[in-house]
């Protein structure tokens, strides 16, 4: 038997950051462009739009430089506070399930 858990930051009541918001940034860092990220993770503009638009918005910093149009067309980056909040998320995550896992197993080894 196993634990699965997932975790996410909530500011009254209100999803902020978590799993899926990591995975959408690290997407964008990766293709350099929110909208190939969004359609990557088969997800619409709008939606992905949203999510960054929403988690910037309460965690109150730029989580994207975002570049228009132009010869280049354009594109999306990672801040130095959307790199951090990747980081840090990632490290809690791995932590708290590794935390997780010993009290697990320490309540249910018998079962």
């Amino acid at each position: 038997m196993k634990l699965e858990s997932r975790f996410w930051m909530v500011q009254n009541g209100e999803k902020v950051f978590g799993r899926g918001p990591c995975i959408l940034l690290k997407t964008i860092d990766r293709l350099g462009s929110l909208n190939k990220a969004a359609k990557e993770l088969n997800m619409s503009y709008s939606k992905a739009w949203s999510i960054i638009n929403r988690a910037e918005r309460v965690l109150g910093y730029s989580l994207l430089e975002r570049e228009t149009g132009g010869i280049d067309g354009g594109g999306s980056y990672l801040t130095s506070e959307g790199k951090a909040i990747i980081k840090a998320y990632e490290g809690f995550c791995k932590e708290a399930e590794e935390s997780a896992e010993e009290i697990f197993k320490k309540h249910f080894k018998d079962i």
